[in-house]
């Protein structure tokens, strides 16, 4: 990847924040939640994105009656964000 392939995914914030959380595991929408500081509204736009662009998958389950929505990279969003931390450690030890 180069600074010119840099997905528009990758270039907020929050979707950012989301993916990192993610390279971890599987996490629910109230995880992600907490640990991005996001509102409900703003991080379910942000998950939408990502998931329209093939870089998460959702799951809905319900437990107790209660929605369940769980959220994982999918192959794609995985290399794509292996490939960007690359190119950022390329740049910081100087060779971009």
């Amino acid at each position: 990847m180069e600074l010119h392939e840099i997905p528009s995914a990758f270039q907020s914030k929050l979707r950012l924040g989301a993916i990192a959380a993610l390279m971890a595991g599987p996490r629910d929408f109230t995880t992600l939640q907490k640990l991005t500081d996001a509102t409900a509204g703003n991080l379910g736009k942000q998950l939408e994105t990502l998931e329209a662009e093939g870089y998460i998958a959702s799951r809905k389950e319900f437990f107790s009656r209660r929605p369940k929505t769980t959220y994982e990279l999918t192959e794609k969003g995985r290399e794509t964000f292996l490939s960007y931390v690359a190119l950022l450690e390329r740049i910081v030890d100087g060779g971009e």
